[in-house]
Order: C-alpha cells, then structure tokens, then sequence
C-alpha cells in the first residue's frame, strides 16, 4: 500500500514547482526578445526581469501549508464533540457520564443533535 505523502516531500514539491514556474518565465521573456532580434544584453536583461516577475507570481500560485485533505481532517476534529481524547468528565466507565439527562424543562439531550444542514453558510 502506498504512504500518505510527508509534510517535507510536499513542502520539496512545491518549492521545485515554484523554480521551475520562475525559470520558466524568465526564459520565455528571453525567447520573447530573441523574436524581436534584441541585442544580448537586452535579452539578458529580460530574463532577469522575468525572473524577478516569475517567482513573485509562481510563489501566489503555488499552494503552501498542510495539504487541503489534513486541514479539513484537523477542522472535523476540532468541531467534532465526540473526539476528546476520552479524558471528558464523566461518572462511569463507559464515559457517558450524562448520556440521557434532562434539562430544566424536562426535554431530553440526545434529541438536540445537528444536522448538516444547520452548517450551511457557517464558514
């Protein structure tokens, strides 16, 4: 079976994909001047230039941080209230220590559950 990809094989991904995203504009701005039969100092000059212009705009489109399936993993975690570690009070050793209470008017807890569709817009 395959291995999820480390956090430091993605992070060398990404920045191989930002150099090449940066050398790859530096050279077609280089290619551009070649067309227009510039001399080679112009043509240098605009490769730098293009590089200089490449890596601001390969860094914005490149994406950075943990991986979009480990965010959204970590932020169910998060809002999930069954995942506490098991270190939640509680009077038994099931640790359900008021699964089934009432409340002051008398209706039972575990019908106030949430449904998806109470999350709509909340983001």
């Amino acid at each position: 079976m395959v291995d999820p990809i480390s956090a430091e094989e993605r992070s060398a991904f990404n920045r191989r994909v930002v150099y090449g995203s940066t050398l790859l504009v530096g050279l077609s701005a280089g290619l551009i001047t070649l067309q227009i039969e510039a001399t080679a100092a112009q043509t240098a000059g605009s490769v730098v230039l293009g590089l200089l212009v490449g890596y601001p705009l390969a860094k914005y489109v490149v994406p950075t941080g943990p991986a979009p399936a480990d965010r959204q993993r970590e932020r169910l975690d998060r809002e999930n209230p069954f995942t506490d570690g098991g270190a939640g009070d509680s009077d038994g050793p099931d640790g359900g220590g008021d699964r089934g209470s009432t409340d002051a008017e008398g209706e039972d807890d575990s019908r106030r559950t949430r449904s998806r569709s109470d999350d709509y817009g909340r983001r």
